[in-house]
């Protein structure tokens, strides 16, 4: 799951990077229409994530990842021969063009409940910070790999266009390689049960979070994973790297350097991150971690030239990515381990909700010009989901970490 993981979040790397410049400045599409087109890539994460939550008790895990690598795979196959906006929209479609990465579809609920279901209450979170670390280094490793395009547009004089393309072969193979590691898994990702004594996962064709007993505390903390997943949507890869690229002229190779930078601080938070959160709790950890994370994203938005906006989005990386094992191991742990399921599909399902009309409504607000209100609007609901999160949740706490009075 970690090989798989890290993989399929490089060749994610190289779509987020890529994208936006190839569509734009490479085969003439409008600012407007790029977020079109990412819409429509996550309003597909979106209904991919909702039958996995209607078929999620009755498919096997390992087929479901290995099905769902390989239809990304071959969507990618349009990038390299059409420039018809129908075709890649239906590409975008099944293929997760928006690249957003995260942090929403349906690999990412999988990941979430089969690992937790393998894990011991004392390591998960230490499990989940593995699983982040992958990711950052798969990141790492599709920022360099971004570098090719540049290496052959200004050594080899290809024009962007086919450079793109090119780096989008190697995108295709890592996603067929991320297939192959996930078929790979072995049958403990299928177990029925999460260890002794454990209840049984549900069995039925349709996991209804109105049934389960947390079903409060499910539908209250998707309900906010919605408005963090809509703020990070205006302003995720493809848009910095626009960013980077109208304001301060960098090239790909550069905002791809940018990347590696700030997935070698991302790797540094993750992790510290079960450390952090041994000592000051898992919520306090993935609230106030992001509250840095969000000072330092709206002081980007104002950044003067190029040293400083890098700089402020580096220290952003030394924060952004802490709260991805501690908000996932805090979600699995306070509801019954029979509902986990229920619990990282019905997040899954806020986050990309929440998701789906961001990248449109930045396309909408760059339609006439490239402004900082995104990044500002984002830093603004980041901060008050951080607030509600705290306040609705302060009480609740996950039974690892209840005092002997609590319990």
């Amino acid at each position: 799951m970690y090989a798989g993981r890290g993989t399929r979040d490089a060749a994610r790397t190289i779509m987020a990077v890529l994208i936006g410049i190839f569509l734009v400045e490479g085969l003439g599409f409008s600012q407007s229409e790029l977020g079109l087109l990412l819409g429509i890539s996550l309003a597909g994460g979106l209904l991919l994530s909702f039958g996995l939550m209607f078929t999620g008790a009755r498919l096997s895990r390992r087929a479901s990842f290995v099905v769902l690598a390989a239809v990304t795979s071959l969507a990618g196959l349009l990038l390299l021969f059409t420039d018809n906006i129908w075709l890649l929209a239906l590409g975008s479609f099944f293929g997760a063009y928006a690249a957003s990465g995260m942090h929403v579809g349906p690999m990412i609920q999988l990941e979430q409940s089969g690992l937790a279901q393998v894990s011991r209450a004392s390591h998960r979170t230490q499990a989940f910070s593995y699983l982040t670390l992958s990711s950052a280094a798969g990141r790492i490793a599709g920022g360099a790999l971004v570098g090719i395009a540049t290496f052959l547009i200004e050594a080899r004089d290809f024009d962007l266009v086919d450079a793109h393309r090119i780096v989008f072969g190697v995108y295709i193979g890592l996603n067929l390689l991320t297939a192959l590691f996930y078929g790979l898994l072995s049958p403990a990702v299928e177990s029925q049960r999460g260890g002794p004594g454990e209840p049984e996962r549900p069995t039925g064709l349709w996991n209804n979070p109105l049934k389960a007993k947390a079903r409060g505390r499910i539908l209250r903390i998707s309900a906010l994973f919605g408005v963090d997943s809509f703020s990070g949507g205006l302003v995720f890869d493809t848009f910095f790297a626009i960013w980077l690229f109208t304001q301060f002229g960098a090239n790909e190779g550069t905002v791809g350097a940018v990347l590696v930078a700030t997935q070698v601080a991302n790797l540094v938070s993750i992790w510290l991150a079960p450390r952090v959160a041994a000592r000051a709790g898992l919520l306090n950890t993935l609230v106030f971690t992001q509250v840095a994370s969000n000072l330092c994203l709206l002081a980007f938005a104002f950044a003067p030239g190029i040293a400083v906006a890098v700089t402020l989005w580096v220290m952003r990386g030394l924060f952004d990515e802490m709260d991805v094992p501690t908000r996932q191991s805090y979600v699995m742990s306070i509801v019954p381990d029979g509902e986990r399921d229920v619990m990282a599909a019905t997040n899954n399902l806020g986050r990309g909700i929440g998701r789906l009309p961001s990248t449109t409504v930045t396309g909408a607000l760059w339609s006439s010009s490239i402004t900082v209100a995104p990044w500002v609007a984002a830093a603004g609901l980041k901060l008050a989901y951080n607030l509600a999160v705290y306040l609705s949740f302060r009480g609740v706490r996950p039974p690892d970490e209840r005092g002997a009075s609590d319990r």
